[in-house]
């Protein structure tokens, strides 16, 4: 399960750096990309239906969370667990 959360990780970070104009180096992997000012509510959007699309995994409102969208981590372990079918 690592490598998949890690390969979904790659994926969300490739889109943020892509339509959010930062790199690599502005990221941190553990933080909230809105605490971090990469992204605001819209980019929130933009983000999860990037997430719906490429990777085919529905948001619900509820998963709106700290604990689910609290940083790219969080996003990738939330991605790959609803993949499996979990949450």
């Amino acid at each position: 399960m690592e490598s998949e959360v890690l390969r979904v990780r790659a994926l969300l970070l490739g889109f943020v750096i892509r339509s959010f104009n930062v790199t690599e180096g502005d990221v941190r992997l553990d933080e909230s990309l809105i605490d971090q000012g990469i992204i605001d509510s819209f980019g929130l959007v933009e983000l999860t239906a990037f997430i719906e699309k490429e990777l085919k995994v529905v948001v619900r409102d509820a998963d709106m969370t700290r604990e689910s969208f609290g940083s790219l981590d969080k996003m990738a372990k939330f991605v790959v667990g609803r993949q499996r079918g979990e949450r």
